[in-house]
């Protein structure tokens, strides 16, 4: 019989393995670790529910969760998508997936010894991917997973120019968006503990972060870096001496990083023209074109919405340079309407809601501003789950300094 309490830390520490084992699921079966995961979280969670000898605690916005994926799935066999995808409607849902972990993180916990583990993993992962993310500059093909995604739309997505391709250093075999959505949180959360625990030589992996952030070619990453970068403001606002520290490191660290840049050959004017400000002003984006086509559609539909990208989205869409309504929250309005949306938002405002007390409380703000960096993507890309391991790593770490906190104040 298979002890479900001591499968749980094996779990995350396998998750925190993710980009390896993805590495090779991906590459072999075509099919992302994270795909294992959800299944494998799913079956923990529900027998982890049914053998507790203890009360489970669900919280709020655990339950808006379930019912937003109801409200889904509900959709799904309306649009025919149920019919169509059939048991993988369930199997492959990381709303599903994303409810069990959080009742799991909720209600088990986790030691010091694996807070331990898991930070000694987090380093190693961002020493990698900084690494990889370097070679990836000049060796376009080196852990490159776009051409495997692309396979059903007719081949791969780079296009040759090192100031333009997008690079997901280790992390592009688990998902498109990994880079942002795990690794910027995973890099919040280690940046938070360091901080927590005044190791100074956190500026170290802030730096390491800061390298797969840039080069990445991924504007909403590069945002989302400088978000993860405002703990140490706020932790350090009552020493004004150390926060002007840290702006004048933070300053002399970027302006060396680009002068090595512009030593090995990187030119950074052509970076910023042809990357950062390719479209020459925000009318001509994909994002504020998305405006035109959200107006379009969601009067049609405003209640419940037509509960999936329609062949005409989808070719308004095309006809203005994207796939998509390109900004998430006006897609999910347009997808899933006013009700569909008020669970969803509800959701995302309970959970960041819970994450910013408990930061107010512990002192510890990695996992909030983590799961801000998810906040702050949806308004530039769509995903409208949260099942990316740095995510529900950071879950994990605020739970185990919750916990501390409520023990020191008893």
């Amino acid at each position: 019989m298979i002890n479900i309490n001591k499968s749980i830390p094996l779990y995350f520490i396998f998750l925190l393995l993710s980009p390896v084992f993805s590495y090779f699921t991906l590459s072999t079966f075509n099919i992302s670790s994270q795909y294992y995961n959800g299944v494998l979280i799913s079956v923990i969670g529900f027998f982890f529910i049914f053998s507790s000898k203890k009360k489970i605690m669900v919280p709020s916005y655990a339950w808006i969760l379930l019912a937003y994926f109801f409200y889904t799935l509900i959709w799904s066999f309306i649009t025919g998508e149920a019919s169509e995808r059939g048991y993988r409607i369930i199997s492959k849902n990381q709303l599903l997936h994303s409810f069990f972990a959080i009742i799991v993180i909720n209600n088990y916990n986790f030691s010091d010894l694996f807070i331990k583990k898991a930070i000694r993993l987090m380093k190693l992962t961002l020493i990698v991917a900084a690494i990889v993310s370097l070679i990836q500059v000049f060796n376009f093909s080196f852990m490159d997973a776009n051409p495997i995604w692309s396979r059903g739309t007719g081949g791969d997505t780079l296009i040759g120019d090192i100031y333009q391709d997008r690079r997901s250093s280790i992390f592009g075999f688990i998902d498109p968006n990994e880079l942002g959505l795990s690794f910027l949180p995973l890099l919040s959360v280690l940046i938070g503990v360091l901080l927590y625990q005044r190791k100074r030589y956190y500026l170290f992996f802030l730096l390491l972060g800061g390298i797969s952030a840039l080069l990445s070619n991924t504007r909403y990453v590069m945002v989302g870096f400088i978000i993860i970068t405002f703990q140490i403001i706020i932790v350090q606002r009552k020493k004004l001496l150390g926060s002007i520290k840290f702006l004048l490191i933070a300053f002399f660290s970027a302006f060396i990083f680009f002068q090595i840049l512009a030593y090995i050959g990187y030119d950074t004017n052509k970076w910023a023209e042809n990357r950062l400000f390719s479209e020459r002003s925000f009318e001509e984006t994909t994002r504020y074109k998305a405006i035109g086509n959200f107006l379009l559609f969601f009067p049609q539909k405003p209640l419940f919405g037509f509960g999936q990208m329609t062949y005409e989205i989808k070719q308004a869409s095309i006809a203005v340079g994207s796939s998509q309504i390109h900004v998430g929250y006006l897609a999910h309005l347009v997808y899933f309407g006013i009700f569909g949306s008020l669970l969803f938002f509800s959701f995302l405002f309970t959970l960041g809601k819970r994450l910013y007390l408990n930061s107010k409380s512990t002192g510890f703000w990695g996992s909030f501003l983590g799961f801000m960096v998810f906040v702050w993507a949806n308004a530039t890309l769509v995903t409208f789950h949260i099942f990316f391991y740095g995510i529900l790593i950071a879950l994990v770490v605020d739970k185990m300094y919750t916990n501390k906190n409520q023990l020191n104040l008893k």
